[in-house]
């Protein structure tokens, strides 16, 4: 398959961002137990970061260092695993697991090792305000921890704090409060590491955020500029739309550079677009699939999956967060269900041979592999680490190239249309002259109408050939054909030489207008004589008998236009002066002349010391009431 060649590139991407990736621990870290966490056999500068994770002591309803005299003195102390939320703590005292409002204190005590180096502390986050102390001095907080809703202020900032070169135990204190989210504690792994480790793995999270930020915005401007040119196809404008939330996701999520940069916005309102960027992801996914195979995806799963995307991000919208963060559970139930129906709906397509259908479901399988792969590393199942941005990326650059695709293939077929309709025009315009689409304003034969019409003054030009009755009686059937094709094909081009048009041919006559000066036309009957006398030579070497011809000019207004009806319909010329060119043609034999004029072509000549003229006086033509004045045109 074609869509097999971009396979080494994405390998390519793959292998190039996976030798970028963050620097990972040669070993497993150790974990804490009982609120102890023993790190000496860790060395720092050649086993890398160690997560802070495993078994924290924690006090519920206790500020264990800011407020010591706030809560009960003897609070009970729990053991529990870090990261999680304290909604899975067991027997908490006034706990609501369905709104787990509150505050209290995780403590940790660290036994460093020896000769560490400096040393340096990287916190995430947590639900929803926290403050971290270590010896009981404060080293870093997010928001205000506070005992209400009043006095506490949430907030989510990734902070890095140099802690210097410990050499002896260390007691880690963090204090947390919540009363916005329904899940509160201490979520996110706290993480140690020397000074030059930690900041790697900064600018290389900031690296991998910016990179696939900027890779997947370019990929959006892009299907929102094809989307722009192209309004047919919904695809590119749902694939930009996807790639725009997903965009507006990274910016408020990992390294948060939104909240860096605007600190002092409402924490609610970075809270809600991080909801929101996720929940209306995947109804542009969803669109954007069956945009892309229409009639594939059954109406009714795809209603149902948009409708509760839309319900849930309307709760989002007009909610507190102790409401709206209910709505990420179903909402990831709900996910599920959404990508094993995407994943059967693509192997349906793959076994059909779809177009791009095996792109599309790699790109799946390579972001659901990244999202396991995240899972199971940050439950220490595997040691392998964070591949999530790089799975996305994949995935996206995967659909991005199949819509790339199917953009150049729809343009090699508009290609081949636009070609085909060229040689269309051109075939046609054999048979109505290009010269007479002008006339009526049009470019090509599709516009023409029934009924359009235009007024002008040209010089009609008749031409007959004498006695072709007789002739043609001499003549085979073919010999007819071949005898008018080749007289045809001598005089066709001299009329379209002095600026004139055939506008039919009359058996073996020839009805050709010139709509600029008459002069063009007397020149183009003169020569189309001269060549008459050519061919008569030619025939007389074949001991052919030559042929004469009779020519007419007339110059006046006529209606230029198509006529018949919407099935059938044929351009012509209404006019009396029509008429008249042609009673003139007829002259030519009366008086035994090649070529008459009108008296109206004679008097608009401009140069008429180019010829002589005979006048032959008046003459009263077939239909006419009135003389009128032939000209002889001698030479």
């Amino acid at each position: 398959m074609k869509s097999l060649k971009i396979i080494p590139l994405i390998l390519f991407l793959v292998l190039t961002l996976f030798s970028c990736r963050s620097k990972s621990s040669s070993k497993i870290s150790p974990l804490a137990e009982n609120g102890v966490l023993d790190l000496r056999d860790w060395n720092f500068a050649e086993d890398g970061i160690v997560k802070l994770d495993g078994e924290w002591k924690f006090q519920w309803m206790k500020l264990a260092v800011s407020r010591p005299d706030l809560g009960p003195k003897d609070a009970a102390i729990h053991v529990v695993n870090i990261p999680g939320n304290w909604n899975q703590i067991p027997k908490l005292e006034g706990m609501n697991p369905l709104m787990a409002f509150g505050y209290g204190t995780y403590t940790l005590k660290i036994i460093p090792g020896q000769n560490q180096g400096r040393l340096m502390m990287h916190f995430q986050g947590a639900g929803t305000a926290a403050s971290i102390y270590l010896d009981g001095k404060k080293i870093m907080g997010n928001g205000v921890v506070g005992p209400d809703n009043n006095s506490s202020r949430p907030q989510y900032l990734p902070l890095y704090v140099a802690i210097g070169q410990p050499n002896k135990e260390m007691l880690l204190q963090v204090e947390i409060s919540n009363f916005d989210h329904y899940k509160g504690g201490l979520w996110e792994s706290l993480r140690m590491g020397t000074e030059a480790d930690l900041l790697n793995f900064r600018d290389n999270s900031s690296f991998s955020e910016m990179f696939l930020f900027g890779s997947i915005i370019i990929m959006a401007l892009y299907h929102f500029g094809l989307y722009s040119l192209r309004r047919r196809d919904m695809t590119g404008l749902f694939f930009g739309a996807f790639c725009a939330s997903i965009c507006l996701r990274i910016f408020v999520t990992g390294e948060r550079f939104l909240i860096q940069k605007f600190p002092h916005l409402p924490w609610e309102f970075f809270n809600k677009l991080e909801y929101i960027s996720f929940y209306l992801a995947v109804p542009f996914f969803v669109y954007y699939l069956d945009a892309l195979y229409p009639h594939s995806f059954s109406a009714k799963l795809r209603k149902f999956f948009i409708g509760f995307n839309l319900i849930v991000s309307t709760i989002v919208v007009v909610t507190p967060a102790s409401i709206y963060t209910h709505t990420l559970i179903p909402f990831q139930v709900c996910l599920i269900f959404a990508i094993l129906w995407i994943f059967f709906v693509l192997v349906r397509l793959v076994r059909n041979g779809a177009e791009g259908s095996l792109m599309a479901i790699a790109g799946m399988i390579a972001l659901t592999a990244a999202a396991i792969n995240d899972s199971l590393y940050s439950q220490a199942v595997i040691n392998t680490g964070y591949y999530l941005p790089l799975g996305l990326f994949v995935f996206i650059f995967v659909q991005s190239y199949l819509l790339s695709f199917r953009f150049s293939q729809a343009f090699l077929y508009i290609e081949r249309l636009s070609d085909n309709l060229l040689e269309v025009n051109k075939a046609y315009s054999r048979f109505v002259p290009l010269a007479f689409l002008k006339f009526l304003n049009k470019s090509d034969i599709t516009e023409i109408g029934l009924g359009d019409q235009v007024q002008r003054e040209m010089t009609i030009l008749f031409s007959d050939i004498r006695s072709f009755t007789q002739l043609s009686e001499k003549m085979t059937p073919k010999d007819n054909f071949d005898f008018l094709n080749s007289y045809m094909r001598k005089m066709g081009p001299i009329i379209r030489k002095h600026g004139g048009f055939i506008d039919k041919y009359l058996g073996d006559g020839i009805m050709a207008l010139f709509p600029s000066l008459p002069d063009q036309a007397l020149d183009a009957a003169m020569e189309m004589l001269r060549e008459l006398e050519s061919l008569n030579q030619s025939r007389a070497d074949r001991h052919y008998e030559p042929i004469q011809i009779g020519i007419g000019l007339h110059t006046g207004t006529l209606m230029l236009g198509t006529i018949g009806e919407e099935e059938r319909m044929d351009g012509t010329v209404i006019s009396d002066a029509v008429n008249l060119a042609s009673r003139i043609e007829g002259l030519t034999k009366e008086f035994h002349a090649n070529l008459l004029l009108s008296e109206s072509t004679y008097r608009k000549l401009k140069n008429r010391r180019k010829y002589s003229f005979k006048k032959l006086g008046k003459v009263k033509v077939k239909g006419k009431s009135k003389s009128s004045e032939v000209y002889e045109v001698l030479g």
